[in-house]
């Protein structure tokens, strides 16, 4: 979320989606994710304070995360790593309705070799630390109690994503939104590249926000806020070649 020409076509997006008019139910500001806090989740960590607790702790992280760069850049072999939001979707609504929607994602279609890199090198991290014990969750590239691995930049259905609508952010109710309504508003058409006369809401749409370089991979913590209302980072290991 560090890029700001990123950050603009995110917030031009979801504006256009709180500016609508009829109001589109359920989408207000209290579900939209800052487009300053985009990030692509590899994995969830509880992690102690110090060296001497029993359990994993920050410093456990922070080297095995160094000690994976060297395989990380030959993957890469290289390349640099990018991410092309070029998919939107939701995950799965409320009894399968998607009047009953509760988190909108872009993010990349594997039909690319950048989308492909970012795939194998997202599952090797992922699988290091889930092999060392850091991440319980046993699912596939989903995505703390503490603190999260990031791409400076999540899953469902196996499908890497940056969340930009959540109504678990909504006080005090998880009050869905219609992503029917918003198929059918008039701003989504400015965004979305796909036919979406009689569209199945479970595939996603084609859209264009762009192909993003991802500079490193980050350990942030969990519901932090730095200056610019970013996660702050924990730890990081560098792409750069």
């Amino acid at each position: 979320g560090h890029h700001v020409r990123l950050q603009e076509s995110v917030k031009s997006f979801t504006d256009g989606l709180l500016n609508c008019k009829p109001v589109l139910p359920g989408v207000d500001r209290g579900i939209v994710i800052a487009p300053r806090r985009l990030h692509l989740t590899l994995g969830v960590m509880a992690l102690e304070d110090s060296l001497g607790s029993p359990g994993k702790t920050l410093a456990n992280a922070q080297a095995l995360l160094s000690s994976l760069r060297p395989r990380v850049m030959e993957l890469l072999d290289g390349h640099g790593l990018r991410i092309p939001l070029t998919e939107m979707n939701i995950t799965k609504p409320d009894r399968g309705d998607a009047d009953n929607a509760h988190i909108l994602w872009v993010g990349p279609s594997l039909d690319t070799e950048d989308a492909q890199r970012l795939k194998i090198v997202s599952e090797f991290v992922s699988k290091a630390f889930r092999d060392a014990g850091f991440i319980q969750e046993r699912r596939p590239l989903k995505v703390c109690a503490s603190c999260f691995l990031d791409l400076t930049w999540q899953s469902t259905r196996n499908q890497l994503h940056c969340t930009i609508l959540n109504t678990s952010h909504r006080k005090p109710h998880r009050r869905p939104f219609s992503y029917n309504a918003m198929l059918a508003s008039p701003v989504i058409r400015e965004f979305v590249h796909t036919p979406l006369e009689a569209h199945d809401f479970r595939d996603p749409v084609k859209v264009e926000f762009g192909t993003w370089s991802v500079d490193e991979i980050q350990i942030c913590k969990m519901g932090s806020y730095g200056p610019e209302g970013e996660y702050v980072s924990c730890g990081s290991c560098s792409l750069a070649s």
